[in-house]
């Protein structure tokens, strides 16, 4: 087994991630991750030695149960935030618009995953694209993109915490 690529300091934690955007049928495939109150793309962290269109296949394969391929790299952002433990984090993140190897049923579906011998309950939902403003998701930048029809935005820094980074 590899290792995921993060590590913790006094000020910060940092995560390598991976996400996938999913549109089926102008609905977007979201995730709440241990009834979080927000919704994100599902992905997960980078391992070593992995590129990140390897770990988000892999990540879509663990959470949703079907294989995926990655159609376009969207884009990388650098965020800064508070999570939902208070700790302040620095999370480098690349976005991909992925596409079913299979068609995906667009019902809401609950899964429990194994992460490494800690239980993740994973609520996923398809929302319909033009109601995106009716939930809170994460990170916030995400509902701007989807609204702009613009998908490709190459590289974002994203701060929730200092305007001085």
């Amino acid at each position: 087994m590899r290792e995921s690529i993060k590590m913790k300091t006094e000020n910060y934690n940092f995560k390598f991630r991976a996400s996938g955007l999913i549109i089926q049928e102008n609905k977007i495939l979201l995730v709440d991750m241990d009834n979080s109150g927000f919704l994100c793309l599902p992905g997960g962290y980078v391992e070593l030695g992995e590129t990140t269109e390897k770990a988000i296949e892999r990540e879509l394969l663990e959470e949703v149960g079907k294989k995926f391929t990655v159609s376009k790299y969207l884009g990388v952002v650098e965020n800064y935030f508070i999570n939902k433990y208070s700790k302040r984090m620095h999370e480098i993140a690349f976005y991909y618009l992925m596409i079913p190897i299979e068609k995906i049923d667009t019902n809401y579906f609950t899964i429990m995953e194994n992460d490494k011998n800690h239980t993740i309950k994973l609520d996923f939902k398809w929302i319909n694209l033009k109601d995106i403003n009716n939930y809170n998701v994460k990170p916030s930048f995400l509902k701007q993109i989807l609204k702009s029809g613009n998908l490709e935005f190459n590289h974002l820094v994203f701060n929730e915490i200092d305007k001085d980074l």
